[in-house]
């Protein structure tokens, strides 16, 4: 085989071994599915459901940033986190911010069913989906849909009849509630058992709203609709009450979801936002959650380092719930007391609950060191060792300086007499001389 034929074999082969390789690189390029899932396959009009948006890639996702239809004509879009805007059929889900860790990731879009008919939710046109490289992920979707039908008081009515036990002769009538508490906003009128119809509004912020209530009859069965995922602007929650004899009443409530710009205009007119946060206290399955926009849970503190300086822990009762608490030693009627909460995420903090304001915000250390700082020890048997050593040391410290400092001083007087006495001596033998 001549060298000329011999090298156009090597090229040949080059260009094979370099042509399969950039294919393998292809065949191994990173990628994603975009699923979407319904909370419910069938909603009734008026009432709110969940889309789920999960993303999931063969590698940790960086950024997301997508494009989902929807039918507006049947269906408002009422809410979907810091990562999703849009309105009118389009949505635009932007996630630039992701540390690439996670191979899935979630975005919760909520709704509101507003008309009647079969609606599909899905990618319009495509989606980038970049991985923890930035690389673009080769993508593929679905679409879900969900069928929506008329008035559903029926259907609320059936489902609340349906966690009823069989009707007996001697079943109750008494469908009302006993008490109502909302998380957000006030009542217009305050409650009352007989009244069926309020108004509320609530901040731009308030996305959910978490009712306390207690009904007449304990046997009574309680159902609540359309609290969850309120849009802008006009949305309507019931509460029924369904008797033991299947009576049921409902309450219904207009809520008033404000625009940022209307929160913002009463905050400046009530003075400022003052950062404490409104709550409703709830007991669940043995476990105690405070609940307003946002929902955390009461938990034990692991250790008891954590706990303030100056704190015990006790059980104090709010809104008819037992809560674990931590009030200050010796001052249990004090104002401020302090709660360990877990947020939705699993962080775990303090947060300072005021008595007489009845609210709660963050606990940052610094009302309860102020308060505690005006009950120091002040003698060296209530101090800790190691406080009393470093008094001592810094006592030390200071006669030292004050012994060396005297020690110069006589040095110098004794300096100056002698001084003074040679001067006068040499003055004698001067005058003896003349």
């Amino acid at each position: 085989m001549n060298k000329v034929v011999r090298g156009t074999l090597l090229i040949l082969a080059f260009c094979a071994f370099m042509a399969f390789g950039f294919g393998a690189d292809k065949v191994s390029a990173s990628s994603a599915m975009i699923e979407f899932t319904s909370s419910d396959s069938s909603v009734d009009k008026g009432n709110s459901f969940t889309v789920l948006m999960t993303v999931n890639g063969s590698d940790g996702i960086k950024s997301v940033d997508a494009y989902v239809s929807y039918d507006s004509t049947k269906m408002d879009f009422a809410g979907g986190g810091k990562y999703v805007s849009g309105s009118n059929g389009l949505l635009h889900v932007a996630a630039d911010d992701l540390d690439g860790s996670k191979t899935s990731v979630k975005f919760s879009l909520q709704f509101e069913a507003v008309g009647e008919g079969n609606v599909q939710i899905g990618i319009s046109d495509t989606a980038n989906v970049y991985d923890n490289t930035g690389t673009q992920m080769s993508t593929s979707s679905n679409r879900v849909s969900v069928t929506l039908k008329g008035n559903g008081e029926s259907t609320e009515q059936t489902q609340t009849e349906s966690q009823l036990p069989d009707i007996t002769s001697t079943a109750s009538s008494d469908n009302k509630l006993k008490e109502l508490l909302v998380s957000d906003g006030k009542l217009k009128p305050a409650f009352s058992p007989d009244v069926s119809k309020y108004s509320l509004t609530v901040d731009n912020k308030t996305e959910n709203l978490y009712f306390s209530f207690k009904a007449s009859d304990s046997q009574a069965v309680v159902t609540l609709t359309g609290n969850k995922g309120l849009k802008e602007g006009k949305n309507k929650v019931k509460i029924l009450v369904a008797a033991p004899n299947r009576d049921i009443r409902t309450y219904t409530i207009k809520v008033k979801r404000e625009t940022a710009e209307e929160s913002r205009q009463r905050a400046m007119s009530e003075g400022g936002v003052s950062g404490n946060i409104g709550f409703d206290v709830m007991e669940e399955n043995g476990e105690v959650y405070i609940r307003n926009s946002y929902e955390f849970k009461i938990v034990d503190v692991e250790n008891s380092e954590l706990i303030p300086s100056g704190y015990v822990k006790t059980s104090v009762r709010l809104y008819g719930v037992n809560v674990t608490a931590y009030t200050m030693a010796n001052d249990l009627e004090n104002d401020f007391l302090l709660m360990y909460c877990m947020n939705s995420n699993g962080d775990k903090e303090f947060y300072q609950y005021d008595r007489q304001e009845k609210s709660l915000q963050r606990y940052t250390g610094n009302l309860i060191d102020r308060v505690n700082s005006s009950n120091l020890p002040e003698s060296a048997e209530d101090m800790t060792a190691k406080e009393y050593e470093d008094n001592l040391n810094q006592l030390a410290i200071i006669i030292a300086v004050l012994a060396a400092v005297g020690v110069l001083l006589v040095l110098c007087i004794i300096s100056m007499t002698i001084k003074n006495i040679k001067s006068k001596s040499g003055k004698d033998e001067d005058e003896l001389d003349f």
